[in-house]
């Protein structure tokens, strides 16, 4: 029988400088942290660069549908080990299941680690790094790690 424990990991790759891609659920803007900074005990609360809104979870669209893909697929694997079950349990009885062959899993999409159009900024008030779009690090973006704002004084 199908059991209440069904689980899975979604590993969130870093890119080269060790930053993970973000998305703002409010605005939609993408956005770089490292882990280690977004789960710190110095941070308090995560925003977003350009709106400057404080989220529970930044999770980007990709990472959302490999969950999405994944977790189909295993429902699927699992529907089908059960329908094999009930196929054994019913082989040579009145009524009968045939399992037929096992439906062919989705294809999991690869998630990108980064993309081109962000850059390293370093927030003036807690000295700590994120990644933003180069139009906010050029103007105003508020620190994804503190929510201070900061501007570009050229």
């Amino acid at each position: 029988m199908i059991g209440d424990d069904f689980s899975f990991t979604v590993e969130i790759p870093c890119d080269e400088e060790g930053f993970v891609l973000l998305q703002c659920p409010q605005c939609g803007e993408l956005f770089e942290v490292r882990p280690s900074d977004y789960v710190s005990d110095d941070v308090a609360e995560v925003c977003c660069p350009a709106c400057g809104i404080a989220s529970d979870s930044y999770v980007t669209d990709d990472v959302l549908e490999l969950a999405k893909v994944i977790a189909k697929n295993q429902a699927y694997s699992m529907l089908h080990e059960e329908i094999e079950e009930l196929e054994r349990k019913t082989k040579g009885k009145a009524i009968s299941f045939k399992a037929e062959r096992p439906p062919k899993p989705d294809e999991e999409p690869v998630l990108q680690p980064s993309i081109d159009a962000l850059t390293i900024t370093t927030c003036r008030h807690c000295g700590k790094q994120a990644k933003v779009s180069r139009l906010l690090s050029m103007s105003m973006f508020v620190c994804p790690l503190c929510g201070v704002n900061n501007f570009n004084e050229r």
